[in-house]
């Protein structure tokens, strides 16, 4: 399918920020400065409104809840002008999904429908900043096979961002522009660990 201009300089001016949960997307996200827009991890949002209404770990729910939110994300950022990153992308609603034992297919078809800058920046889990919260309840043990979903989700061949850029273990730049080139242009630590029990809670 050929891509209108349009379309293709939208897609390059939203980026995606990823990774294991707890890894430290939300610092970077507030170093960027004014010269990008942000924004926020859906499923967090979504975890915190089915716990005020006092509902239950519902997988099902979770993964539909989260992926209508991250459209409603992606069709506002559509019409600004600005470059955008987003706290996690639609593939991300795919890992959800597979790390859960639910149907993929929803996200799978979205993530065709709503496209992003071809690099995705990716933060692997780092054990040493790992806090539990109200919303990311799981030990750091079990965040890691959760990434290895995130991966896969963005190793897909059609994934609407390809998994190609990663960053290393320190604090990145205060500005938006040189903390974007900081992580594209870094390489990955990961942990050789890895186990997963499927828990709505991992963000």
């Amino acid at each position: 399918m050929r891509k209108s201009k349009g379309e293709s300089s939208m897609r390059r001016r939203l980026y995606i920020l990823t990774g294991a949960p707890g890894s430290g997307k939300t610092t970077i996200l507030e170093h960027l400065g004014a010269g990008a827009r942000t924004v926020g991890e859906p499923a967090r949002e979504i975890l915190a409104e089915l716990r005020s209404v006092g509902s239950g770990p519902d997988p099902s729910l979770f993964v539909d809840l989260l992926l209508r939110r991250s459209i409603e994300k992606h069709e506002a950022a559509e019409r600004w002008e600005e470059p955008t990153v987003f706290d996690r992308g639609m593939p991300d609603c795919v890992a959800y999904a597979a790390h859960l034992g639910v149907e993929q297919a929803p996200s799978i078809r979205a993530c065709d429908r709503y496209r992003y800058h071809p690099e995705v920046l990716i933060l692997d889990p780092w054990e040493d900043i790992y806090e539990v919260d109200d919303e990311r309840k799981m030990s750091f043990a079990d965040t890691l096979g959760f990434h290895e979903a995130i991966l896969a989700a963005y190793d897909r061949p059609s994934s609407s961002a390809s998994r190609r850029s990663r960053r290393r273990r320190s604090a990145p730049s205060s500005t938006s522009g040189s903390a974007l080139r900081y992580a594209s242009r870094a390489s990955s630590i990961r942990p050789s660990r890895r186990n997963s029990s499927p828990r709505v809670e991992c963000r």
